[in-house]
Parts: structure tokens; sequence; C-alpha cells
């Protein structure tokens, strides 16, 4: 990451190419819309996949978990389903930058979720800035949960999570896909990690809240800017946003509904 010069101004990070700019997320509404109940899509797939290729959120409604890997956009639905979405379809929250893979490193031992985290935290420059984070590798397994569509009226998310559809994968390759998100921008963004997993079929995945990576490769990118889109809808203008105990429920949502 950029280190301040001796006037304390900081010096030039990586740009990347004019298409591919390095360090710059791209954010479609916030977390704390989404524990409101703001679930109606606002930007579509394709115009989404114009700010990054590698990314996550959902679909119009809740209705299904998204990866964007590689420059494609995965769909997995609660019913079992999963493919390429399609461009025209609507997200209301979602994250994407473009991946270089500032950072990598090889795991040649096993480690859960929790410990992953550790490693990949201290690896890290600062605490402060937004990181995108890929795992690809062999797990011995992966405990994902997807949400049903909703419907109006929409339910907080903390409840909606009460309907999610648990799956456990074991013995497979596959992909980690996210960001870990600073604490200070707790709401904008989920603090800490917030991470969806793709298969290597592109059949199977969803959010992840647990898994045993037994080998593979981290690679990490600093994100440097956040270019960030408000709904311009009712719902988002209307909605209570940042009331409650936001930091526990968007733990709880993460941690499929268990608060911590």
């Amino acid at each position: 990451m950029p280190e301040p010069d001796s006037t304390g101004r900081d010096t030039p990070e990586p740009q990347g190419s004019p298409t591919r700019p390095r360090g710059r997320i791209f954010q479609a509404s916030t977390m704390t819309a989404m524990l409101e109940g703001v679930y109606e899509g606002t930007t579509t797939i394709a115009e989404l996949c114009r700010h990054g290729d590698f990314g996550i959120g959902t679909f119009d409604r809740l209705d299904g978990e998204m990866v964007v890997l590689d420059g494609r956009c995965y769909r997995l639905r609660a019913d079992g389903t999963a493919g390429e979405a399609d461009p025209a379809t609507r997200t209301p929250l979602a994250a994407v930058t473009y991946f270089h893979g500032e950072y990598d490193w090889r795991m040649t031992d096993p480690v859960d979720a929790t410990e992953l985290r550790a490693v990949i935290d201290n690896w890290l420059p600062s605490p402060n800035m937004f990181y995108a984070v890929r795992v690809d590798g062999h797990f011995d397994h992966v405990v994902t949960r997807m949400l049903p569509e909703q419907h109006r009226p929409y339910p907080r998310l903390i409840d909606a999570v009460a309907a999610q559809i648990i799956s456990t994968h074991t013995d497979l390759q596959g992909t980690i896909v996210g960001f870990r998100s600073p604490t200070h921008m707790l709401g904008v963004a989920a603090a800490g990690y917030h991470l969806h997993f793709l298969s290597g079929c592109r059949t199977r995945g969803g959010h992840a809240y647990d898994f045993v990576l037994r080998s593979g490769r981290v690679r990490v990118d600093v994100g440097y800017e956040l270019v960030l889109r408000m709904p311009r809808t009712q719902d988002f203008h209307t909605a209570q946003l940042g009331r409650g105990d936001v930091a526990g429920e968007i733990e709880a949502v993460l941690q499929g509904g268990r608060r911590p």
C-alpha cells in the first residue's frame, strides 16, 4: 500500500491499465440498506461488470447469491439451480473490482475459516484499507447458505436469514471470493470478511461462513478507492438506516443468523 513521503503526502498507488484500474472498488448500495429490507435491484449485472471482473453480491429480492469471478457473473439460487446471470438482471447490493493479485501466498497446511482470516490479517499492511480476497484451492468442506426470494412486505434481513438454505460441500476444488472491509466503514460494508464460495464446476456455492482449506493459493488486492452508488428508490429514501445494533446484526447475518 502507499507509504507517506517526507511531506506527509501519499505516494502514488499502482494504476493498472485504463480498462482494468487497480485498487478501485465499485459498490451498489450499502449493508445498512440490506438490513432494513431494501431488496429491489437497481443496478444491472451488465452495468456492474463494467466496473470489475471480481466480486460478490446478491440479486433482486435476494433471489440468489452472486459470485463474479474472472469476468463472469454467477447466480446460485436457493432451489439448487446455478449458472451465469442474465446481464439484464438487477442487484440491490454488490461490490466488484478488477482483480490483479497484488499479494500472493501458498497455503500448504490445512486451515479453517477463522485461522485463514487470522493468517491474512497478519500479512496485510494495514487494517484500515479495503481488500479483495481470492482463495483457490482444495477444500475439505465448505458450509454455504442461500436465501429464498423475498416478497413484499419485505422482512428485515436478520429475519429473512431465518429461512436460509444451508448446504455442506465436501472434498472439492473451488474458489473463495470476497472482501475484507475496515471497521471504520461498518454499515457501508460488512466490517471484516464477507466471503462467497464457487465450486470448480461452477454449479455449487453461496455465502460461505465455514470452511476448511486443505491447500491452495491466497491472493489479495488493496482497495485504495471506493465508488459508492446509492439507490434512487422510495424504499431507500424512507428506510431507517443505521438504527439498532448494526454491528451485531451484520455479524449475525454473516454467521448464518447466529449472534456472536
